[in-house]
């Protein structure tokens, strides 16, 4: 009996083995959360790098680049403190731009954040955005494909929406050119004044409904009489 558990645990510790043998380590590229959740903190390493974990969220925040997962979302709940750039709503990602790769065709994604927020590149080349109070507004036309892919990857704004964290300040409204969602994030409107008159007008009774302690009170003049004779 001794014998029979013996061989059952040696199988079991050689299934596992065989288990963590074949489970291949996950590719990312550029900075990155490591569990998906801001008190997690991210990962900062620009190159091509592996992990033992698979992304958090990888559909919505991720676009598989080759055999890479690439981090499309605004870091800065994360814990990044480094340099950016501030956009507002929809707007392309060229990967390989990103990764400083030489490819001769762009790999195009898309961020589908809503309202203001970060990344840590740099507007690309060969597409069109007008800069408005530091914020980087697409103003070109979507194509077909941010179409498609819309109703799905739209639900970054729902992951991000528990999280409390600093977004870039937007004043005026987006330029004519910018065709994406416009929402309601930050913006500072300044308060109408309302004066407010604090002598109030002078209410006007008639001697009928004039409350008791206002009422006129007649003097009655006595007359004098002289001493008659």
């Amino acid at each position: 009996m001794a014998r029979m558990n013996l061989m059952g645990w040696a199988l079991l510790l050689a299934l596992a083995g065989a288990a963590v043998s074949e489970a291949k380590p996950v590719k990312y590229a550029g900075p990155h959360p490591r569990t998906g959740q801001p008190d997690g903190g991210l990962c900062h390493i620009q190159a091509v790098h592996v992990h033992a974990a698979s992304p958090v969220h990888a559909p919505v925040l991720y676009r598989q680049h080759g055999d890479v997962y690439f981090f499309i979302g605004d870091p800065t709940p994360f814990g990044y403190d480094g340099p950016r750039h501030s956009y507002y709503g929809h707007h392309p990602v060229v990967i390989n731009v990103v990764l400083g790769e030489d490819s001769r065709e762009d790999d195009v994604a898309y961020c589908y954040h809503d309202g203001p927020h970060s990344h840590y590149y740099p507007p690309p080349p060969r597409h069109d955005f007008e800069e408005q109070e530091d914020v980087y507004y697409y103003t070109d036309e979507y194509p077909e494909a941010y179409t498609r892919d819309r109703p799905r990857l739209v639900q970054v704004n729902i992951i991000y929406r528990p999280w409390h964290y600093a977004r870039p300040v937007v004043t005026r409204p987006p330029p004519r050119g910018y065709h994406g969602p416009v929402v309601q994030v930050n913006v500072n409107v300044p308060a109408v004044g309302i004066e407010v008159n604090v002598n109030p007008a002078p209410v006007h009774y008639h001697e009928h409904d004039r409350p008791r302690h206002m009422k006129h009170k007649h003097k009655h003049k006595h007359k004098k009489f002289k001493d008659r004779d």
